[in-house]
């Protein structure tokens, strides 16, 4: 069934791309200069290594951090994230794993990376995607988002702010390594990575690392998933359009909207909403992924809206915050896309992809027919295999 309704939205949103159009590199936001004097730094760390569900295997530690970075109003507030420290040290100074969660939540319950070692049906949860890192040797700092178990709200898809956030964890885990790394060191070297909201970010980190941490070297970024152009995703929503109830879309475009009412209060989102609407985007701001998908999973996202998404200032907002720049990328990417992802559709990440290497990125696309939003444990074993070609500094 759920094969069924992503055909039916890929058919729709593909149907409906020409007259949407395409983005250009001038609507995407351009990259800041330079990260804010303290941005980076560590406020508390705590040993949680024996605290339940904290620890992967394949970690020797792992460190809860609270460190400072970007909301989206440019303020540095605490941001949570958890530092494992790998058993093995093969490459001489850690290298740096720097993983963005995929979408979990607006809320302070929301978060993910202090449940890193969580095991389901008796089984680890990441061990399958994060393990082969440690066992390698990599230090895996896993990020929440500024808003996420922190002050204010999470401003949801504000690629900026997570990029930035990302890179904050990296400049976080030095630290802690320093602190708890038993006379060993990490290096300069780190690779951005995530899915989703975490592909995003990753690649958004990639984008602002030169300007944003020039004491850093960002040697590449992996990122599957990735909703690259979610104005154009939005462009299509209308009253009644779509008119059928698609899995997680309305989960999606709530938490895309609550997240612009935190990042653009200028923009008036409820002007744009029924009271369905409303009511949804309202219980996004605290809402949790698991219990948030399957309370709106009767409604369509048609329902949601009084008036069409591409009137007025709304999507020019969107793209502004969101739609992942297609130029100024000096390390090299690995993008992995499912060809039936109803969330991030191939035909968007393709269009991007194709203008990203015409001006210049260096882009590894690998696609997966069968897939749909979210891919397997296999991707990520790719994306292990493809980091360890890349050229880590020795510093």
């Amino acid at each position: 069934m759920l094969r069924k309704w992503v055909v039916v939205l890929s058919v729709l949103l593909i149907g409906l791309i020409p007259f949407v159009g395409t983005p250009t590199a001038s609507a995407a936001p351009q990259p800041t200069t330079t990260a804010k004097p303290g941005a980076g730094t560590v406020i508390s760390s705590t040993d949680i290594t024996d605290q339940p569900d904290a620890r992967m295997t394949g970690a020797k530690k792992v460190i809860a951090v609270t460190y400072l970075s970007e909301n989206a109003q440019g303020d540095l507030v605490p941001v949570k994230a958890t530092v494992s420290i790998p058993e093995t040290n093969p490459h001489g100074r850690y290298r740096i794993f720097a993983w963005a969660h995929g979408t979990a939540g607006l809320g302070d319950e929301c978060t993910v990376t202090d449940r890193m070692g969580v095991r389901i049906n008796g089984k680890e949860r990441w061990h399958d995607w994060m393990g082969p890192w440690l066992s390698d040797g990599y230090v895996i700092v896993a990020s929440e988002y500024a808003g996420v178990g922190g002050p204010g709200v999470h401003a949801y898809s504000d690629g900026q702010m997570q990029g930035k956030n990302v890179i904050d964890s990296v400049r976080a885990a030095r630290t802690v390594v320093e602190r708890y790394g038993d006379g060993n060191t990490a290096g300069t070297g780190y690779l951005t990575s995530g899915g989703s909201q975490g592909g995003q970010s990753a690649i958004f980190a990639g984008h602002l690392a030169p300007t944003y941490a020039p004491e850093l070297r960002n040697v590449g970024v992996s990122a599957q998933s990735v909703p690259v152009d979610i104005a154009e995703m939005l462009a299509v929503v209308a009253p009644g359009v779509p008119p059928i109830a698609i899995p997680d879309y309305v989960t999606y475009v709530s938490y895309v909207l609550a997240g612009l009412k935190v990042s653009r209060p200028d923009i008036d989102v409820d002007s744009y909403l029924t009271p369905l609407g409303k009511r949804l985007v309202d219980q996004a701001a605290t809402a949790c992924y698991p219990e948030f998908s399957p309370a709106t999973s009767q409604y369509n996202v048609g329902q949601m809206v009084s008036r069409p998404l591409s009137e007025g200032p709304l999507l020019d907002a969107v793209r502004a915050n969101s739609n992942v720049p297609d130029s100024g990328y000096e390390a090299p990417m690995l993008i992995q896309q499912g060809l039936l992802d109803p969330i991030a559709p191939a035909a968007f990440t393709s269009a991007w992809v194709d203008r990203a290497r015409a001006n210049g990125a260096r882009i590894d696309y690998r696609t997966y027919p069968g897939a749909t939003h979210g891919l397997g444990a296999y991707a990520e074993t790719e994306a292990h295999k493809w980091a360890d070609t890349l050229a880590w500094p020795t510093s």
